[in-house]
């Protein structure tokens, strides 16, 4: 019941890397450094604190997105759940690691620029029947009502077919009639 939410800044130290979990589902590890600065009086100049370094796990969609987009190096801000862990190295030397459950994670824009591109829905079962194209490409039309304007459908952002809008047809003229149930009877 208890959490603990934390948010971090900081800078990757290595490209994130995949791997299963015991379930066989993928996840994205990666590594931040994260260092306070402060200003000092007597140098007149901000000076390097002490680095903390966390390890943070990814999952699901959140996993694929940090693989294509994050890389050593890049300024990033991590939020999620945090887990301290104590354990003992071989030696028998107690020792602790600080993880990070992440929920999110994002490129640091107060240090640089950065270009949001919408991925293809992830789908880690593909002989799931929503993994159909069809099936997916209507996920991002609109839906009816939504876009209202004093009560009534926008038809100019219904029908607009712009690159990256998601939608290309007005929902009253979607084909979902082309299915067929298979395996009925």
């Amino acid at each position: 019941m208890n959490e603990s939410f934390v948010t971090v800044v900081g800078n990757v130290v290595a490209d994130p890397v995949t791997r299963p979990t015991k379930a066989g589902r993928p996840f994205a590890s990666l590594r931040v450094a994260s260092t306070t600065r402060r200003w000092d009086l007597e140098t007149r100049a901000f000076i390097d604190g002490n680095t903390n370094y966390v390890n943070v796990a990814a999952f699901n969609a959140l996993a694929a997105n940090v693989m294509a987009s994050v890389r050593r190096g890049h300024p990033v801000v991590v939020y999620g759940r945090l887990r301290v862990n104590q354990w003992q190295n071989d030696k028998g030397e107690p020792r602790t690691s600080v993880e990070i459950d992440a929920y999110t994670i994002g490129h640091d824009l107060s240090r640089g620029q950065s270009l949001f591109t919408k991925p293809d829905r992830v789908q880690l079962d593909t002989n799931d029947r929503l993994a159909d194209q069809a099936i997916q490409e209507s996920f991002d039309e609109p839906r009816s009502g939504s876009d209202e304007v004093g009560g009534q459908a926008d038809e100019r952002l219904v029908g607009l077919s712009e690159p990256g809008r998601g939608f290309t047809r007005r929902e009253q003229d979607a084909d979902t009639d082309a299915y067929e149930v298979v395996g009925a009877g």
